[in-house]
Formats: structure tokens, sequence, C-alpha cells
């Protein structure tokens, strides 16, 4: 798909969008079922170096449901800070980008379960970064929000599912169009490459206590631009995974394990173009998680979750200026949700991690690290 969102107007957009938005809202008649949630999401770290950083957002979604049609918005702000030895601190406040998605579901018509959706990214986040600014971006392990604004993204997808008795399987298609933005001051006009990606999910229920599932997922990135000339291309990468889920009438579980295999990636040459790396410069991912939930009453539920993530090393050699060493980060989450009345409902949480990583020269030089961090969490669901 070629061509930029550059030279539209905004608030021409977004107004479109809306419109359609309410359109969509009218076309439901009267029986929607609505949601709305916020809350207050606070991230903290430090690391044996004697860097810090900080992190407090607000999140808004609004989820309304009729039938065979669906539409959710997302938004949010945040404030971010980091405190880097040797480079000072930094703080930025920001709204975050808007997300706007549709769904259209046909269940009654073909053999199999249709879903059509579509959704948009509208950039009212932060784009165009000072040089200062870019130590804001952090790595995702550490940080619940790294990316604080992108350009216009448009995002197609159809998914398909059949149930065989006992046997149920899904299949995804999805295509994300990414628009051009200015990254920083000094990345301008940067066009992200666009995103396919496909999936499958096989279930097998083998009694009503009983699931397991097996699923996968691979993703296409095509070439990033700056200024119209070839920048880089990610590698695209397989994920594979299987888990199952127990259950009973007072408490559940669910435990899975799921990896990642990426392919080599492509860099920018100095005689323009972009050439495939001699290694891979990613390490195969795996990740274990397993939660578990009490139902103590008909309004109050408890909740708890394990995860432990292991990166291995990538294939360059340790003295190679590509080498980056192993990453181990271990977390667990605790929380309750708890039914207020007809309409409302609360949730509480408090997540803690430990991470460890090796050695790296890419994308810069990095000794080994230990970091600490701690996420409390506070929701309110409104459903009406």
């Amino acid at each position: 798909m070629e061509g930029t969102f550059k030279e539209i107007d905004m608030n021409k957009f977004v107004l479109t969008l809306l419109t359609l938005a309410v359109t969509f809202l009218a076309g439901m008649s009267f029986a929607i079922e609505t949601q709305v949630q916020t809350g207050f999401h606070y991230d903290w770290w430090d690391d044996t170096k004697d860097n810090e950083a900080s992190q407090s957002y607000i999140p808004l979604r609004i989820e309304a449901e009729q039938d065979k049609m669906s539409f959710s918005i997302l938004t949010g702000y945040a404030n971010t800070h980091v405190n880097f030895t040797g480079q000072g601190s930094k703080t930025l406040s920001n709204m975050l980008d808007t997300k706007l998605n549709f769904r259209y579901g046909i269940s009654d018509k073909l053999p199999l379960d249709v879903v059509l959706g579509i959704g948009f990214n509208l950039p009212t986040g932060k784009t165009n970064f000072e040089q200062d600014e870019l130590v804001l971006i952090m790595d995702s392990d550490l940080i619940s929000i790294n990316k604080f604004g992108e350009g216009y993204n448009v995002n197609p997808t159809i998914s398909v599912a059949k149930e065989w008795g006992d046997l149920a399987a899904g299949f995804g298609l999805g295509y994300l169009w990414r628009g051009e933005y200015d990254f920083s001051k000094s990345l301008q006009d940067y066009n992200p490459g666009d995103i396919f990606n496909t999936s499958i999910e096989l279930d097998y229920y083998f009694n009503e206590n009983w699931q397991t599932r097996i699923f996968s997922h691979y993703a296409w990135f095509d070439k990033d631009k700056v200024d119209g000339e070839d920048f880089f291309q990610e590698g695209g990468y397989c994920l594979l995974g299987v888990g199952v889920n127990y259950r009973q009438v007072k408490w559940d579980a669910a435990a899975g394990i799921r990896s990642i295999f990426r392919n080599k990636s492509r860099f920018q040459d100095t005689s323009g173009g972009i050439f495939t790396e001699d290694r891979n410069n990613h390490g195969n991912e795996w990740q274990g998680d397993l939660a578990f939930r009490y139902f103590v009453d008909g309004r109050t539920t408890l909740k708890s979750s394990l995860q432990a993530l292991l990166v291995d090393k990538n294939d360059y050699p340790e003295g190679s200026s590509n080498f980056v060493g192993r990453r181990e980060k271990y977390s667990l989450t605790l929380g309750a949700s708890r039914v207020l009345s007809a309409n409302l409902e609360g949730e509480i949480s408090v997540k803690g991690f430990i991470m460890q990583t090796g050695k790296a020269e890419f994308p810069q030089h990095t000794d080994p690290n230990n970091y600490r961090g701690i996420s409390p969490a506070v929701y309110l669901i409104s459903r009406f």
C-alpha cells in the first residue's frame, strides 16, 4: 500500500472516524451493551547501576456491543520519568495514541463463524522526539508503555472458527499498514514497514474441567524507510505455544509455555539499500505462565499469576559488535476483583519482577545488570 496520510488534515480525519463510530453505534438500535474502563497504573524499577525510572498512566477504554457488531476506543495519558547515571533525569507527560476498533461477526449464514475487523491508530500521542528525550523510550520488559506515539495505522483483520464436538479450531489473518511520521528530530519522514500476520489455534475439551490448546503465530515485516530510502527490515518471527486450563466451581487454573524463533534482520548498507546480517541478532525466546483464580463468592475473585522469561544469547560470538547476551526475567502478580454494584466492578493488583541481563554490544555496549521493579494498579469497570 503506497502513499501516506501525512498530508491529511488530522482534525478532519478524526472527525470522519468518530462520525463513522456514531453511525455504527446508531445502527445497533437500543440494545447496546456498553463498558467503560479506567484506572491508574504505576511502574517503578531500578538496577545495580543506580539507574531508576517510573511511569504512571491513566487508560480510558470504551466498548459497545450489540448482537454481531462491536466498537471500542482506547486512549490514555502517561507520565514517564527517568534518572540515569551520567545522563541526568528527564520527564515526559503526554497523551497516548487513540485506537479505534470495529468488528462484525457472521455466525448463522456460513458453515463456520467469521469475524471481520478493522482498527485505526490515530496519532494523538508524542512523536518527533528531541535527542535528549530518547532516553525515555525504554525496554518493554521494564516499563508498560514504551511507544508514546506513531503515525496513522490501518489494520484490517479476518478470523474464522469452527467446532466439531469437543474440538475447536480458529484461524486469523491481519495486515497492519503503518503510516509515515517524524520519529525524532534526527529521524524525519520515518515510514515503518507494514506487518502481515497470521495465527492458528486448536482447542480440545477433554471434559467439563480440562481443556488444552495449541497455538501458533507468524509475522512478516516489510522494509522500514527513511525519506523514501530503505533503512531496516525486522526479521519475521514464528511463535509456537501450548496451554492447559483446569476449572472447578470455586477455582480455576491455567498453565502454558510458548517460544519465539526469529529470522535474520536486514540493516542499511553504507552504499545504500539494505543487507541481510551474517547471523541472527535475536536469541530464541521461551516463556512460561501459570495463573490461578479463587472465587470467594459471587462478587469477589482472588487472582495470581507467575511468569518466567528466558531469552537466549544471540548467534554472534561474545567479541562481536553485534553480540547480545542472555536475559532472564521472573514476575509475580497478585490481585483481586470485586463487583461493587449492579453496574460497577473494581480491580486491584500488584506486580513485582526481577530481571538479569548479560553483557551486550548491540545496539550499544552494556555490562551485565540486575533489575527489580514493582507495578501497583487499580481499575474501575462500569457496564450499562
